[in-house]
C-alpha cells in the first residue's frame, strides 16, 4: 500500500466504459474523506470496439480534457479492466508437494478462459485450505484473470495521458470496495449477501459478494443501448432521440398510471420487454447462486450504471425478483462534499454512474475502513488492503 504523505497526491479513479469515461478523486484530512471532484465525458465514436480500446490516442485525448476541465490533483491513477473476457472465479485445487500453487492455479484456469493462458495475466488469493481423507490438502482460491493485451492497452492510454498507473484491477473489486467502505455505517449491509448489478451501455455485470468476498461474477451482453434500440425501432426515431426518450419518458414504476397513447406510455411499452429480459437474467443468476452456495442469507441488490437512473427501475426489479433493491448512492455516505461546488440533487443523480471510479479512488483508504469495521467483523477472509490484479510499476502489465 502507498501511504498518503505531504508529497503524494490522492489516487484518481478512472473508469473507461464503452460509452463514457468516469473519473473520481477523494482526499483525506485526518479521518475525514472529502470529494476533490468527479466528472464524466462521452467516449469518442469508434474509439472502443467490442468492449476493447481501439484508438488509445483518442481515449487519451478525451481523458486528458476531462482531467483538465475538472481540475483533478496529481497524476497517480487507479483504473479497472472489465468485460466478458475478464474472469473472476473461485477454484479448488489439490496442492502438490514441491509444486508452486501459482502454477497449479494457472493450469486450472486454462479450463475457464477462452484465450491461451500464455496471453493472460492472473492473480489469486487463498480463501481457505482443507485436509482430504488421504492426507492431502485442497486450496480454495479466488482467481482473477484478464487478457494481457487489454491490460497493456489500458496502461498505454494512462501513460500517454502523462499519468502514472499505480493500480490496475478488475471491476468487481472496485465496486465491492465502495460497499465495504460504507458498511461500518450501514450494519444492514453486513447482514446480507450483496448483489452489485452494474447496467452499462452494452454489458451488465452481476457480482455477488458475501462477507466482503466476491462469490460469483457474471457478464450479460445487455445494456442501456438495447433499450434505446428498442425505443428507436418502436417509435421510428433515430438513436440520439431514442436515448433522450429513454432518459425522459421511460417510467417502469409499478405504481405509475401511464395514460394510453402518450409518449411516456409508448416509450415505456417499447422499453419494458427489454428490461424484463434483464430481470430474467438477474433472477437466473441469483437462483444459481443460492443453489450453488446453499446460502440462506438475504440477498440485497445495489444498482449502478446510467441505466439504473431510469424512473422506477429499482422498484420494478424489487417487485419482479422479491429481493430488496437500492440505487448505488453509497458515494454520498462515504465522503464529505462542499455544497457550494456540488448540489446534492446532482450528486444523487450522478452517483450510480460512479460506483467503479469511486471504488478505484478509495484504493489507498481501504485499510482505514477495515479498522472501522474491525469492531464488528470477527473475520475478514482477505487481508485488508489487498486486491487482485494489482499493477506493479515498471512491469509490462500485471504480475
Amino acid at each position: 500500500m502507498f501511504g498518503l504523505g505531504n508529497k503524494v497526491t490522492p489516487i484518481i479513479g478512472v473508469d473507461i466504459g464503452t460509452s463514457t469515461i468516469k473519473v473520481a478523486q477523494f482526499k483525506r484530512n485526518k479521518n475525514v474523506l472529502s470529494l476533490v471532484n468527479f466528472g464524466v465525458v462521452p467516449v469518442p465514436e469508434g474509439s472502443i470496439e467490442e468492449g476493447k480500446i481501439a484508438r488509445g490516442d483518442v481515449i487519451s485525448e478525451a481523458l486528458s480534457s476531462l482531467l483538465s476541465l475538472h481540475s483533478f490533483v496529481g497524476k497517480r491513477v487507479s483504473a479497472s479492466v472489465s468485460g466478458q473476457l475478464v474472469t473472476v472465479k473461485q477454484v479448488t485445487v489439490d496442492e502438490i508437494p514441491r509444486q508452486s500453487l501459482g502454477d497449479i492455479v494457472k493450469w486450472e484456469m486454462e479450463k475457464h478462459i477462452s484465450y491461451p493462458i500464455e496471453e493472460a495475466v492472473f492473480d489469486y488469493q487463498v480463501l481457505s485450505r482443507s485436509q482430504t481423507d488421504d492426507g492431502g490438502v485442497k486450496a480454495n482460491c479466488l482467481v482473477a484473470a484478464a487478457p494481457l493485451d487489454i491490460v497493456n492497452t489500458l496502461v498505454g492510454v494512462i501513460r500517454k495521458t502523462q499519468l502514472e498507473p499505480v493500480f490496475i484491477e478488475v471491476e468487481p473489486f472496485a465496486e465491492l470496495r465502495l460497499v465495504d467502505y460504507v458498511s461500518y455505517k450501514r450494519p444492514d449491509l453486513d447482514a446480507k449477501t450483496i448483489v452489485m448489478v452494474n447496467i452499462g451501455s452494452t454489458i451488465t455485470s452481476i457480482n455477488v459478494a458475501d462477507q466482503s468476498m466476491i462469490r460469483l461474477t457474471r457478464m450479460i451482453p445487455f445494456g442501456g443501448a438495447r433499450i434505446s434500440q428498442a425505443i428507436a425501432s418502436a417509435l421510428g426515431v433515430n438513436m440520439e432521440r431514442a436515448e433522450e426518450l429513454k432518459q425522459e419518458s421511460v417510467n417502469v414504476d409499478p405504481d405509475a398510471n401511464l395514460e394510453a397513447g402518450t409518449e411516456e406510455e409508448r416509450t415505456t411499452s417499447a422499453a419494458l420487454p427489454v428490461i424484463d429480459e434483464l430481470v430474467l437474467e438477474i433472477r437466473r443468476s441469483l437462483n444459481y447462486y443460492t443453489t450453488r452456495f446453499e446460502s440462506d442469507r438475504p440477498l440485497h441488490l445495489i444498482l449502478s450504471g446510467g441505466t439504473a437512473n431510469l424512473k422506477g427501475v429499482a422498484d420494478y426489479i424489487e417487485l419482479s425478483t422479491g429481493f430488496t433493491v437500492e440505487m448505488n448512492r453509497l458515494l454520498l455516505d462515504v465522503v464529505k462534499y462542499d455544497p457550494s461546488m456540488f448540489a446534492e440533487s446532482y450528486l444523487n443523480e450522478m452517483a450510480p454512474m460512479f460506483s467503479v471510479a469511486a471504488g478505484l479512488s478509495l484504493r489507498e483508504f481501504e485499510s482505514a475502513a477495515a479498522r472501522k469495521r474491525s469492531s464488528r467483523k470477527q473475520v475478514k477472509p482477505v487481508e485488508a488492503g489487498e486486491s487482485l490484479l494489482t499493477y506493479r510499476p515498471g512491469s509490462e502489465g500485471l504480475s
